[in-house]
């Protein structure tokens, strides 16, 4: 006999709520017996292949239920090999960064699931482009979907961004959720501070019959939109990443008012390679869920670190077993015969270090190291993908005034930690026909330029928040179109870093004063094919530089990614121009 055997190991029972002494026998992929101490014979098993694990903590493999590995900047191959060592063997993934730079990013990642050291599943883009608002370099259509809904690694169609669209029946939206609902795979969603009738129009794809076919939720920033979501029938996937972290705004008060759990789940949504080295993945989250849980109850440590493992095991896991039932895969999130052996080690209850992480009956990483192979993967196809069409100057920066009054002006407030902004209505004064920077009142110009087609398209604004006092700051990172993106307080810095970032193939950069800090991000203008540490350190060095230009933010690059995306409120700016959210449409930057 073959296989793996787990010896004196204390597992979570996360169905029942407790912890048993048990032995695990592994067969293939999947565990073949669960038996109390003593209970499982190794005859036939070689030696190096029964693992004692002297009463350490055993738990099902950590899953993260919705993310976008081109965040990171780091390939799914260098994001896995980074997060499979912190717990994690399993991850649901939105492509639609790097297909909105080019549609054969989807067929990539779908490669590159092949050769992780976990479970990657990839989710169809539902719209690419995001909206009509913006200019990205693919479309991905219904005919496309068709042709890949059927991949046993597409788990179904990935977040619904598009909910007016939805809610009021524009568009190919509803035919795109009707396609892969009725293909018997998931739609995740996303409607942020929709609710009411709205709400349920959107989960029922418009049809307001009771049937739950938008099944998830990951942009809930409060208690009550959580609560309001779960209760409608929607799992909501609770975001503790690096751009958002409302598991601190919304777990405590499911907790305070003993709501259940049972609909929401952990995930990460964006996570930065040096957060991910310096603090993990779904590990900390969980340490977190259960510091949050422990400080709004009187559960014991036991159950509050078991109802934080429900978060991030059982729950995702029962979301996702529609698909794995589809595509004939063994089931995920539970520690049960017949389930994927996908599971982790802690070494003790209190720190929950990782200590041994096993993938599909495998051991994939031990001791903060990684034990699975991996084979290197060339990406030429997605290089040099930052076409420009013009060289930019000062000039192009400069925001011409219809007169020489002071004029009231639109301008994007940046919320520090938060994905939302504000849009307020400023008196600015106008010098020499122009409206300028003021970096004594932490005001900046903030320019997007269309980076796919060359078609020589971009818009300008203000942008209010970002502490610019020196230079300019820029990047190909600017969801989800991932136009190039300048904010600054100096014309010429501002085209000095625009034009180094279509010479370079995109990436991050600060600029001031004659100096560049670049962080090179060669894959799509979105991610580095070097190693995570690499990465991280180079991504140090460009934050910090901007830092020293003014920016009291911890990543501003990260802050100016999403001024581009026109579906979350209130204010935000395109390459077509400044994006009142609430209206969905474009709005003049100056007030009549």
């Amino acid at each position: 006999m073959t296989g793996l055997l787990l010896k004196n190991c204390r597992m979570f029972d996360l169905a029942n709520q407790k912890v048993e002494c048990a032995d695990i026998l592994i067969e293939r992929e999947t565990i073949k017996r669960i038996a109390p101490v003593g209970g499982i014979k190794a005859k036939g098993i070689r030696p190096e292949n029964v693992l004692d694990l002297k009463g350490k903590y055993l738990a099902p493999g950590l899953i993260d239920a919705h993310l976008h590995i081109e965040s990171s900047m780091l390939t799914p191959l260098e994001f896995a090999k980074a997060a499979v060592v912190h717990g994690t063997t399993s991850v649901f993934v939105d492509p639609h960064e790097i297909a909105n730079v080019r549609k054969e990013g989807i067929e990539l990642f779908l490669k590159l699931a092949e050769l992780t050291p976990l479970d990657l599943y990839v989710g169809i883009p539902s719209c690419v482009p995001a909206t009509h608002l913006e200019d990205a370099g693919a479309i991905v259509t219904l005919g496309e979907i068709k042709k890949l809904i059927a991949h046993p690694r597409v788990y179904g169609l990935a977040e619904m961004m598009n909910f007016p669209g939805i809610i009021h029946g524009f568009g190919d939206a509803r035919d795109k959720v009707d396609l892969v609902y009725g293909r018997g795979k998931l739609v995740d969603g996303h409607c942020p501070m929709v609710g009411g009738a709205a709400l349920v129009s959107y989960i029922t794809n418009g049809k307001n019959d009771g049937v739950v076919r938008i099944m998830s939720d990951h942009e809930s920033t409060g208690y009550q939109e959580a609560l309001e979501k779960s209760r409608a029938g929607m799992y909501v996937a609770v975001r503790y990443g690096s751009a958002s972290k409302d598991l601190n705004k919304i777990l405590p008060g499911f907790i305070k008012n003993q709501d259940s759990l049972d609909r929401l789940m952990l995930c990460s949504d964006d996570l930065e390679a040096a957060e991910l080295l310096a603090d993990g993945h779904l590990d900390r989250t969980i340490k977190r869920a259960r510091e949050l849980i422990l400080e709004n109850s009187a559960i014991n440590l036991d159950q509050a670190t078991i109802i934080a493992l429900r978060l991030a095991c059982l729950n995702p896991g029962k979301y996702f077993e529609r698909f794995f039932k589809l595509v004939k895969d063994s089931p995920i999130g539970e520690i049960k015969e017949g389930y994927r052996a996908n599971l982790v080690v802690f070494r003790d209850l209190e720190s929950l270090k990782v200590d041994t992480v096993i993938v599909r009956g495998k051991v994939a990483a031990r001791s903060g190291k990684l034990i699975a192979k991996t084979r290197p993967y060339s990406f030429k196809k997605f290089l040099n993908t930052v076409n420009l069409g013009k060289t930019f100057t000062a000039e192009d920066f400069k925001i011409k005034a219809p007169s020489s009054r002071p004029l009231k002006v639109k301008v994007i407030e940046a919320i520090p930690n938060s994905l939302l902004t504000r849009k307020l209505v400023l008196e600015i004064r106008v010098e020499g026909g122009e409206l300028k920077a003021d970096p004594e009142n932490d005001l900046a110009k903030i320019a997007v330029i269309e980076r796919h087609q060359a078609t020589g398209k971009f818009s300008l604004g203000l942008v209010k928040g970002l502490g610019i006092r020196k230079g300019a700051v820029a990047g190909t990172v600017g969801h989800d179109s991932h136009n190039l993106m300048v904010v600054g307080v100096d014309d010429s810095a501002m085209a000095a870093a625009v034009n180094h970032l279509a010479k370079t193939g995109g990436g991050l950069i600060a600029v001031s004063g004659g100096k560049k800090v670049f962080h090179s991000l060669e894959v799509a203008g979105l991610m580095s094919a070097k190693p995570a540490k690499q990465v991280a350190a180079s991504c140090r060095k460009v934050k910090a530089q901007a830092k020293s230009q003014g920016t009291l933010l911890d990543n501003i690059f990260m802050t100016l990614s999403f001024l581009a995306l026109p579906v979350i409120p209130e204010l935000k700016i395109t390459d077509q121009g400044l994006v009142d959210v609430a209206k969905f449409d474009f709005v003049p930057l100056i007030e009549s």
